[in-house]
């Protein structure tokens, strides 16, 4: 180690602060280099000072990166390097301002390529000798009006099309408008596209989209990415699908790796034949490769857009899109009867309920050489001079022989500490067991394999995961690995790491917690990491805070209803984890800000989770409701639980986890919704909305009501965390300070779903209005959208086409290709069934279940609700009572109240003669279709006297009363469908809830009285 020592020296512990993070980039830099200079990590005597400090400056050459570290690394390695290289080169170091930025110094020779290419791109599609080539044959319109007629495609010589050329030129054209139309610049992405050719687009008002599943090796994120297409490109889309079978396949058998890689040069190849055939008609194309043209694309995005979303179209992270009903349920369309391609399953929808294996999983991916246990051990979390980093760094660099008498001193010396070294143990336990006991092959694991392991997982596991793992909950786990996965140093890292973690997570789960929460890596079910990309949306969220105060949830305590009001708020407003809200001390919230810190009953996930959050930028109503939580308390209570502090039971059971997930189902109808899912909604809503107005959203056209809420809700809480992140020079993104993130990758990859519709939006700004106020402050000029549009259509450019209504432009296309799009029907004209617990309409005030509740004398009525499953009767009920015109009031009096006049004492029937059944049960059919009567015929056998009761077998209708005899015994019946299963004596169904039912109509009974009172005086 001594020569290698003048490079590798560690800092002082006083070491100011710019110096450390210089350290750090310093060693980042040398590890970006290791390939190309692997002498500087394990023999730098022999590596030249000139080339290591060449490749060192280009490699912090990172926009990320503020300039006083990049200068300080720099001085830093050029002074080390000049002890182990007196040759060194001297100079002075400054940032260039070309360099200041991701764009390239050829940004503008690339941008202009690329407009060169879409203009001969665009001649190439216009050119009238051309024009019946882009369609094919048998989806041409036969002449009619001012269409042209359909004609077999020709070349200029007269000559037949290759059927093969032109279905790889079609598939060119395609490719070509999704880098250029669309902003994606990934090859992967093209590759899966094409891969996916088979699938029908699905078009929902004027969306129209195909969801790929993304899955690449070393990522161990299974990613769901939403193809968002225009109109043009939708037809394109249709096009090369009709034609796609004359296209080359991979063999079968082919490995997934190796088919991605056919696609992918399927794509490079098909473009170079798209460019063969625009350079025929007489176009120069300076971009003549795929590769090129991706570039110029990325470029151009970063120059007119932002630095995130052009690494998102690069592929560069990965983003799961929107789940599928999710996004469906927010287009406010759903998908037709058994329209559920596996594709567009998530992991989580297919999941097993199986138990998890107790065992470790397998060891995958890990360089066995000696050399790169070294890199890892002196780039990987090395900068540490004390603590267990330290300790563990020392103990293996003894003799293998004497690591185990290494380790169980050092485990007996954190078992001494307690409770507060409990993760720490368990990490020196595991790598105990990789170092003396774990056997890959029989074999045991090589010295430079424990090292990787500690360098690669160990150090990241003692920095992220809190101090104990007793008692963490499912969403902290999740959250506390995600940290540990996004600290990787590359994305071809994260593989290795993930395996890693499977494997502790597999040793801590079956030798030491068997009750470790469970969750989904790769390495334990076997499958991809599973991302729950569901979210609500702002009008959701009000319909939440409404349902709270209607009285149709049932509390059994006025301050659960307080409780649940604020944790609404705070989980979706400020993203907070559930603990961290459950765990909220009274001395945390004050008038303005809300703090999350580490407290005697709940720890913190990692020091990252320590943050100040801006109350006041919620609305009045929201901050009401967050202070009337700690208004007269003292400053040691606990929000939610009072002056004991609760133990991980209570903040695992609280009850007001089971109000949240009921009112998720009932505002969205969707079960599967949890609360964590609020957490995913803060980051997406408020990344969409912070970032909207910087790409100039504003006015366009595909712009969804919801999507203007989260522009104008999320403004006053991004501008809080901006304007905090400024005064203190900036940690991370605004967004990943909100959730409590350390890296913003892990708030991009794991809690945001909308970069996918943001990239769509703003490289299809203004589109449909070409004039030029959509254009301005924009590159290039305004394409010919009808003319190519028509083109592809088949029809002559005179023809007139509307292309300021996306919707009715992308429903025309889908109606004139049935065949080739699934039409996703709306729920606004075509309803799906109800579904329990759903959202009711909002009520007359007067008459809502709420004040029912609150009239004199309601609460000493027999059937008074206190239960949810009364309340949701009577809920169901009202719905279909009450929402109607006015001028039918009368109608409604008269039904309730002659039921209510015949109401049999004691019993929740009504006692009336068939004449006046018969007129009562027309006057609920006029009412409502909605509305459930039941009847009973009730009389008296003429022999022996016996009382029979017959069940009405079509209550509904006025001719099943006719017998004069006896009398009809009538009611409402519960409008929810439930299942029962009990077995009745008699034929008629009984319900525990008729007597709910029966006082809601009886205390309508009097609220109409008393309208009617009041109407009067």
């Amino acid at each position: 180690m001594s020569a290698i020592h003048p490079l590798w020296a560690a800092l002082p512990r006083d070491a100011p602060e710019l110096q450390k993070q210089a350290h750090k980039v310093m060693l980042q830099a040398l590890r970006d280099n290791r390939a190309q200079l692997p002498e500087v990590l394990f023999d730098p005597s022999s590596a030249s000072g000139a080339r290591v400090m060449e490749a060192a400056m280009g490699s912090t050459l990172n926009p990320k990166l503020p300039a006083e570290w990049r200068v300080a690394a720099l001085e830093m390695l050029q002074a080390r390097m000049a002890q182990v290289d007196p040759s060194t080169p001297r100079r002075r170091f400054s940032i260039p301002a070309n360099q200041q930025s991701a764009v390239s110094a050829t940004v503008g020779n690339e941008i202009e390529a690329l407009q060169q290419f879409e203009r001969a791109l665009e001649h190439g599609l216009l050119d009238p000798s051309m024009q019946a080539f882009w369609t094919p044959a048998g989806e041409r319109p036969q002449k009619a009006g001012h269409e042209e007629p359909g004609r077999a495609p020709s070349t200029e010589a007269g000559k037949p099309v290759d059927e093969a050329g032109q279905a790889l030129t079609h598939l060119g054209l395609l490719i070509a408008l999704l880098v250029t139309r669309l902003g994606q610049g990934s090859l992967a992405l093209l590759a899966h596209a094409v891969q996916a050719l088979d699938e029908k687009p699905w078009v929902a008002g004027a969306w129209a989209w195909v969801d790929l599943r993304l899955s690449e090796s070393g990522r161990g994120v299974l990613q769901r990415r939403r193809l968002f297409m225009d109109p043009t490109t939708l037809v394109a889309w249709i096009h090369a699908r009709e034609i796609a079978h004359l296209l080359p396949k991979p063999r079968e058998g082919t490995k997934p790796g190796q088919r991605l890689g056919f696609y992918r040069k399927l794509a490079q190849q098909s473009f170079k034949q798209l460019v063969k055939v625009i350079e025929a008609r007489g176009s120069r194309v300076r971009l003549d490769s795929l590769d090129a043209l991706c570039k110029a694309q990325i470029q151009r995005l970063r120059v007119n857009s932002m630095p995130l979303l052009a690494t998102y179209a690069e592929g560069e992270f990965s983003s799961s899109s929107l789940e599928i009903g999710t996004w469906l349920r927010l287009v406010g369309h759903h998908a037709p009867e058994g329209a559920a391609p596996a594709q567009l399953l998530q992991p989580e929808d297919a999941g097993s309920d199986d138990p998890l294996p107790a065992d470790e999983a397998s060891l995958h991916g890990i360089d066995q050489k000696e050399e790169s246990s070294a890199a890892e051990q002196f780039l990987e979390g090395d900068h540490q001079q004390d603590g267990v980093i330290a300790d563990l760094r020392a103990a293996l660099s003894a003799p293998r022989a004497a690591w185990e008498q290494e380790l169980n001193g050092l485990i007996d010396k954190l078992t001494a500490q307690g409770e507060a070294q409990d993760t720490a143990r368990l990490v020196v336990s595991w790598l105990r067991h990789l170092a003396c006991g774990r056997k890959n092959k029989n074999k045991m694991l090589s010295a430079g394999s424990v090292r990787n392991y500690r360098g690669l997982l160990a150090n990241r596991l003692l920095e992220n995961l809190p101090s104990s793992l007793q008692g963490i909950d499912e969403d902290e786990l999740l959250d506390a690995y995600l940290e540990v996965v996004m600290s990787r140093r590359s994305v071809q890292q994260t593989g290795r790491i993930m395996n890693a973690l499977a494997s502790f997570d597999g040793y801590v789960r079956g030798a030491h917690l068997p009750d470790l929460p469970r969750v989904v890596l790769p390495g334990l079910e076997g499958g991809a990491y599973a991302i729950s990309s569901r979210i609500l949306i702002e009008e959701e969220f009000a319909r939440g805070i409404a349902r709270i105060g209607d009285g149709t949830i049932a509390f059994p305590e006025e301050r659960l209803a307080d409780h649940t009001r604020a944790f609404w708020v705070l989980a979706f407003r400020l993203g907070l984890r559930r603990k961290e809200i459950l765990g909220l001390e009274v001395r945390d919230i004050d008038v303005h800000l809300l703090r999350i810190r580490r407290n005697a009953v709940r720890g913190l996930k990692t020091a990252n989770a320590a943050r100040t959050l801006p109350l006041f930028a919620l609305n009045a109503r929201e901050q009401a409701i967050v202070q009337r939580l700690v208004a007269g308390r003292e400053l040691k209570e606990f929000v939610f639980f009072g002056s004991d502090p609760p133990t991980d039971k209570m903040l695992e059971s609280h009850p007001v986890i089971g109000k949240i997930n009921d009112l998720l189902e009932r505002v969205t109808g969707d079960r599967r919704l949890h609360p964590h899912n609020l957490r995913h909604s803060a980051a997406t809503l408020t990344l969409f909305g912070a970032l909207s107005p910087d790409l100039q959203l504003g006015e366009h056209p595909y712009l969804m009501p919801w999507m203007k809420a989260a522009m104008k809700h999320s403004a006053p809480i991004e501008s809080a965390i901006s304007g905090a992140l400024h005064r203190r020079s900036g940690r991370g993104s605004a967004i990943a300070t909100l959730m409590g993130h350390g890296s913003e990758l892990t708030t991009y990859e794991h809690y945001v779903h909308c970069l996918d519709l943001l990239l769509f939006l703003h490289c299809w700004h203004g589109r449909y209005d070409q004039g030029p106020r959509h254009y301005k402050g924009r590159l290039g000029t305004p394409r010919h959208e009808a003319t190519q549009l028509l083109v592809l259509l088949g029809y002559s450019t005179a023809t007139r086409i509307e292309m300021k209504d996306p919707a009715a432009l992308v429903r025309r296309i889908g109606l004139r290709y049935p065949m080739s799009v699934v039409l996703l029907e709306s729920r606004a004209t075509s309803p799906p069934g109800p579904v329990p617990g759903a959202a009711a309409p909002a009520m007359p005030t007067r008459f809502s279940l709420k004040r029912l509740c609150e009239l004199p004398g309601a609460e000493n009525l027999e059937g008074y609700p206190r239960q949810q499953a009364e309340l949701d009767a009577v809920a169901g009920l009202l719905q279909h009572l009450l929402p109607m015109d006015p001028a039918r009031q009368p109608l409604l009096k008269s039904v309730i109240t002659r039921w209510v006049q015949a109401k049999m004492l004691n019993y929740d029937w009504a006692a009336m003669t068939a004449d006046e059944a018969r007129a009562w049960v027309a006057e609920v059919r006029q009412l409502s279709s909605n509305l459930r009567p039941e009847a009973v015929h009730v009389y008296r056998e003429k022999h022996t006297g016996r009382k029979i009761k017959v069940k009405v077998p079509c209550p509904g209708h006025v001719a099943s009363y006719r017998s004069a005899i006896g009398r009809y015994w009538v009611r409402l019946a519960d409008t929810i469908s439930r299942p029962d299963t009990r077995e009745h004596k008699t034929e008629q169904r009984r319900s525990r809830l008729q007597s709910s039912i029966s006082w809601v109509l009886q205390i309508l009974a009097k609220g109409l009285a008393e309208d009617q009172a009041d109407r009067t005086a």
